[in-house]
């Protein structure tokens, strides 16, 4: 749903009103033999192979093919990356290897094992080195043969690659390109990996995502998860930590000593890290939706979601105390003349990111409405291509209507003052009618008293107060966010005492496995958001004490066509909270019942006791900065 619709204009008569757009100060590399990539506020640093600088063009495991070093966002740093090598003893950032074979069931490089002592094998990204008497191992500095030459065409939002070899390993031989891409939010890697060689080879590629967020150690604010549960494989052991126990309907911390635990489809870090083994993790068999991971730092509100079309085999997680690096590991066999096509995408957030913003002001207004009809009709490479502009979902290197109608459907979207779909202040001092302060959908008091007395005084301004028994607000006609879309609740709360039960906040939806939406007060006195078969809630602090409360639930999920309740995150006094139970469920929201405030739907279900004061429902993903300000304010 939109509030505002509008069409293009000339850049001429847009001129005359929006104002010129700014260019930005180029950004400048750090590190040693890179360049740098942009697109609006996403700022990449690549390592450049024709540079004597350049650490990877020298052999022997990572691959000088598009070896990103440093990922900024809206000035947030989302990589380890330090300038002089630091702990890893390499600059950190997303490297490229293949060929790993640290376990008995991952291959080796392309001919190792066919030949002996000083026989030639295939590393592919590097070229050809030469072996030893020993079992390979990634870590062992083997004399070079033939580094493979790499070649790169550079443009302002992308790089192309292409790496040959004159030569080959006893019949083994490549090509591999890579294209990379930077588009507003996001790395678009595409690569071709095609046998040249005379002999049918298998290979894995992976890259080592060391992952750190604005320079944050690695504890209770981090998690790694998946849009499925995680399980295991004939070859590894399930990983099931002690520390979490089956309690009702779902897990529950009772031991927080351990370093990190897994809660269905989650890692959880629960102190800072040290330094932990590396994880397998799988997919479980019958699992067909997309092959991606998540990771978060949940105080500062920055996540990097990682997608690969070729889908992985398994996943390794590597953490130490200055990074976490999760490994989709992908294999690919090609007969001789063969080639392999896949994409690896990276979408990053800073929680107020706007992926539509073109110009980068923190607001979707007339200014990006310029910018791109200033680069209507064009594609890379072409004078007045614009890659912010690229703005439709996926991008697609034109500037057209799917960018236009992108834009039109986040209009006078604000990344710092976002605009509520409705927002009831409850600041009425008379009658029984609750106003919808930005929209029309006004609330009937239902089973209150005609004496005025519910008006009282609130966190800001006035608030309404409900007794507990049949109190509560019908928002007539109004069904809520429906579906699987994102989606944000805040409001302020105090309860009557200390509950004994649940207690409803806010509920809409249908009441049906996965269809429900309801917002309450557990009865542990904890926020709690129920789909109606699953559920999660936070950890920390607990809301149903009395005192006044400002809690917040979003809906921000890893894959947009199927939403899981791993999915909410939950916020009181500003502050995204943690785990403390949850039952994982999808969430396919109903459009059949009303908003209730202080209510959940049905004639026995309980009702709220207490306070509630500036209710708001946003139809978007609402960041931690916002929802900080919303406490403050």
């Amino acid at each position: 749903m939109q509030k505002t619709l509008f069409c293009l204009l000339p850049a001429t008569i847009l001129g005359a009103f929006c104002g010129t757009v700014c260019a930005a100060d180029s950004p400048q590399p750090v590190h040693a033999g890179t360049r740098i990539l942009r697109s609006g506020n996403l700022i990449v640093e690549v390592g450049d192979p024709d540079s004597s600088d350049c650490r990877w063009n020298k052999g022997l495991r990572f691959s000088p093919v598009a070896n990103i070093v440093q990922v900024r966002l809206n000035n947030r740093e989302f990589c380890y990356a330090p300038i002089n090598g630091g702990t890893l003893g390499y600059i950190g950032g997303l490297p490229m290897e293949f060929d790993i074979g640290q376990e008995s069931y991952q291959p080796d490089p392309p001919g190792y094992n066919e030949g002996s002592n000083g026989s030639a094998f295939l590393k592919i990204g590097v070229g050809i080195l030469r072996r030893n008497s020993s079992a390979y191992n990634f870590s062992t500095s083997y004399p070079v043969v033939e580094l493979a030459q790499t070649i790169t065409t550079w443009e302002s939002d992308r790089a192309h690659f292409v790496q040959t070899l004159s030569g080959t390993a006893n019949g083994h031989s490549y090509k591999l390109e890579e294209d990379v891409i930077v588009k507003n939010d996001r790395i678009l890697m595409h690569y071709v990996l095609t046998n040249t060689g005379t002999k049918t080879f298998s290979t894995e590629q992976y890259l080592h995502n060391f992952l750190a967020f604005s320079q944050k150690t690695v504890g209770p604010d981090y998690r790694v998860y998946f849009p499925y549960n995680v399980t295991t494989s004939p070859q590894t052991r399930q990983w099931v930590p002690p520390e979490l126990q089956l309690v009702g309907r779902g897990y529950h911390f009772v031991d927080t000593n351990p370093p990190m635990v897994r809660l269905g489809n989650m890692i959880l870090y629960t102190k800072t890290i040290t330094s932990v083994p590396k994880t397998w993790i799988y997919k479980p068999d019958d699992y067909s939706g997309p092959d991606t991971i998540a990771v978060e730092q949940s105080d500062i509100g920055q996540r990097v979601i990682i997608d690969s079309t070729l889908r992985s085999a398994y996943i390794g997680i590597w953490t130490t105390s200055y990074q976490v690096s999760p490994e989709q590991f992908v294999v690919i066999t090609l007969a001789p003349g063969e080639h392999a096509t896949f994409t690896r995408t990276y979408r990053f957030s800073t929680g107020q990111s706007l992926p539509q913003d073109c110009t980068g002001d923190g607001v979707i207004n007339g200014g990006d409405l310029l910018a791109l009809s200033s680069a209507w009709l064009t594609a890379p490479g072409q004078t007045s291509w614009d890659s912010s502009c690229d703005v439709s979902d996926p991008p697609d290197n034109w500037i057209d209507n799917k960018d236009l109608a992108a834009l039109g459907r986040a209009w006078c979207q604000d990344g710092i003052r976002p605009m509520p779909w409705a927002h009831w202040p409850l600041n009425e001092t008379t009658g029984l009618v609750a106003a919808d302060s930005v929209g029309s959908y006004d609330g009937s008091l239902v089973a209150f008293s005609g004496d005025d007395s519910q008006w009282v005084t609130g966190r800001v301004g006035g608030a309404l107060e409900f007794d507990g028994v049949d109190d509560y607000v019908e928002i007539d006609g109004y069904r809520g966010v429906a579906g699987k879309g994102p989606r944000t609740v805040l409001v302020w709360v105090r309860t009557r005492g200390t509950p004994t039960g649940t207690s409803p906040i806010i509920a809409w939806g249908r009441n049906h496995p996965g269809a429900r939406w309801l917002l309450e007060v557990d009865e542990d006195q904890r926020l709690r958001l129920s789909c109606g078969s699953g559920f999660i809630s936070a950890n920390e602090q607990q809301i149903g004490d009395g005192d006044w409360r400002h809690v917040a639930v979003v809906l921000d999920s890893v894959d947009r066509q199927r939403p899981l309740i791993s999915d909410v995150l939950l916020y009181v006094d500003g502050r995204r909270r943690t785990v403390y139970k949850m039952q994982e469920a999808e969430i396919d929201t109903g459009n059949v019942e009303n908003v209730c405030i202080g209510a959940a739907h049905g004639p026995d279900n309980p009702k709220f006791a207490g306070t509630i004061d500036e209710v708001m429902i946003f139809d978007r993903i609402v960041g931690p900065t916002v929802i900080h300000q919303a406490y403050l304010h």
